[in-house]
């Protein structure tokens, strides 16, 4: 009863102060392993500067991480997902129907003693949503969110939470009828406090929930497969 009364804590925590591009935590894959899993990833809130409002987005991936040896991974992201801008005048676009998206990343684990993993690395997502139609102009988005990230977790056994630091930008890349000008709203690079977990449910499946104190309000779970 315990171990679920922390469990929750913990995502309230997340879903309520989150915002970062998942930087997926400590957990890594050995040389020549295979992790996969679904992941959906929720932009509640996003401040964008210079008084330019603020977005929403909501977005599937597809996870694929890959052992290039015991302490260095590939990450892959294949992805869809849609954006909602509100500007600073009140009006608003939403970007309803998914195209598609991807990221990439690596991680690099740089300790590894007892039940305490140290690991940095860095991750980029691109959002691509369908082309709409607003007040006769034909409005384009694209959402870049990146990051660099150092992490350290502590291995309870129940579960595995996992806390550090990212630096990282977020830019909304909106065109108005397919000008080659394009506006770049961005919240600012900046750095936030990571908060995470990972819930084993067998040896080689398990859940992660993660994101970072910032000035937005965004939430990323997933569930993943040890092949």
């Amino acid at each position: 009863m315990r171990q679920v009364i922390m469990i929750a804590v913990v995502l309230f925590l997340l879903g309520t102060c989150a915002q970062a591009a998942p930087a997926y935590g400590t957990k890594m894959p050995r040389q020549k392993e295979f992790f996969f899993g679904l992941q959906h990833y929720e932009i509640f809130d996003r401040d964008l500067n210079k008084d330019n409002g603020d977005l929403k987005s909501r977005q599937e991936h597809f996870l694929l991480t890959y052992g290039v040896t015991d302490w260095f991974s590939l990450d892959l992201k294949a992805s869809v997902g849609t954006i909602e801008h509100e500007a600073g005048d009140g009006s608003r676009i939403k970007y309803n129907t998914p195209v598609w998206g991807g990221g990439y990343g690596f991680r690099v684990r740089l300790y590894e003693g007892g039940p305490v993993k140290v690991v940095s690395g860095f991750q980029h997502i691109s959002i691509h949503p369908a082309t709409v139609k607003a007040n006769g102009e034909k409005h384009n988005a694209i959402l870049d969110d990146w990051q660099g990230s150092a992490l350290v977790s502590y291995d309870l056994k129940k579960f595995t939470p996992y806390t550090g630091l990212r630096y990282g930008s977020a830019d909304y890349i909106h065109r108005i009828n397919n000008d080659a000008d394009r506006v770049f709203v961005s919240e600012g690079r900046r750095f936030d406090a990571v908060l995470g977990v990972d819930i084993p449910l067998t040896p080689k499946v398990w859940l992660n929930c993660e994101g970072a104190v910032g000035g937005g309000q965004a939430l990323a779970t997933s569930v993943n497969f040890k092949f």
